[in-house]
């Protein structure tokens, strides 16, 4: 009896002891998320300050053309080739956009630190001067919150038509884009998924623009009655989902032609697609 008694005050102890240390890693865990969270808050707060300064800096001879508002952000970071806006200025998400290859700021932050959260990029294949027919721009989608995260309201056909716009100004010029598209990519090979946007950043021939945008049309989650023809210029957001591995959500949306302003988008009837076409992964894990 003493034996086993023994053994099982042991066996309390074992768990009690896993208990705290499980206990300690995900409470670890959490405090840095929590830590990583505020970090990138303060830096995008940071850099959203240095944009609106309206500070006045020396650019080399060579770039002072480049817009005033992105000099300063320019003059810390010589990759950086423009500003991105999402959602408007009251609660929406904001952050400068660099470039460089389409790895370096998956890993680094503007600054050029090591940080998980990494930056908004431009695809290394895009030119913006001028601007090439479809410009991608990728960003993480941080389970705590920050950064591309926010790509996530597209889905929501009531958030789209309360902000279907979305600013991206380049270092040359302003830009203003409506939303034509929410679509969900897969991009591993073995999920046999033969749609390919992330190199679409120009097309051959208008036949080739055309069947991209009938492709984003029938794939969209979203009708946002947005008319898009091949004369359109485009911007693609690229985040990751996780549903499954190598997941994608990607908004499309098209430059505002002359003679358009936002207040033109104002009352446009966003509605959820019937049946958008999805990846063959998704169709077997949901039906």
């Amino acid at each position: 009896m003493y034996l086993i008694q023994r053994l099982l005050r042991t066996g309390l102890s074992c768990l009690l002891a896993v208990s705290v240390t499980l206990s300690c890693f995900f409470g670890g865990n959490a405090v840095y998320v929590s830590v990583q969270a505020r970090k990138a808050n303060r830096q995008q707060e940071e850099l959203h300050n240095i944009y609106h300064s309206g500070q006045e800096v020396e650019l080399p001879p060579e770039e002072e053309w480049i817009e005033p508002r992105l000099a300063s952000l320019r003059a810390i970071n010589s990759d950086l080739v423009g500003w991105l806006e999402l959602g408007g200025e009251e609660g929406g998400f904001a952050a400068p956009v660099v470039q460089r290859d389409n790895a370096y700021y998956l890993k680094h932050d503007f600054y050029g630190r090591e940080d998980r959260h990494g930056a908004v990029f431009l695809d290394y294949r895009n030119d913006t001067d001028p601007n090439d027919d479809n410009l991608i721009l990728y960003g993480h989608n941080m389970n705590d919150g920050a950064w591309f995260h926010y790509l996530v309201n597209y889905q929501d056909p009531a958030f789209v038509a309360e902000h279907p716009i979305i600013g991206f100004d380049t270092l040359r010029e302003e830009g203003e884009y409506a939303v034509i598209g929410v679509f969900v990519a897969a991009t591993l090979p073995q999920h046999g998924d033969d749609f390919d946007y992330h190199n679409q950043v120009r097309f051959q021939t208008i036949e080739d623009k055309q069947d991209y945008l009938d492709r984003v049309r029938r794939r969209s989650l979203l009708d946002t009655g947005v008319e898009v023809t091949t004369r359109d210029e485009l911007l693609t957001l690229s985040t990751c989902l996780y549903d499954f591995a190598g997941e994608r959500l990607v908004v499309v949306a098209r430059r505002l032609r002359e003679g358009e302003t936002a207040a033109s988008f104002a009352a446009l009837p966003v509605a959820r697609s019937a049946s958008p076409e999805m990846p063959a992964i998704w169709n077997q894990l949901y039906g």
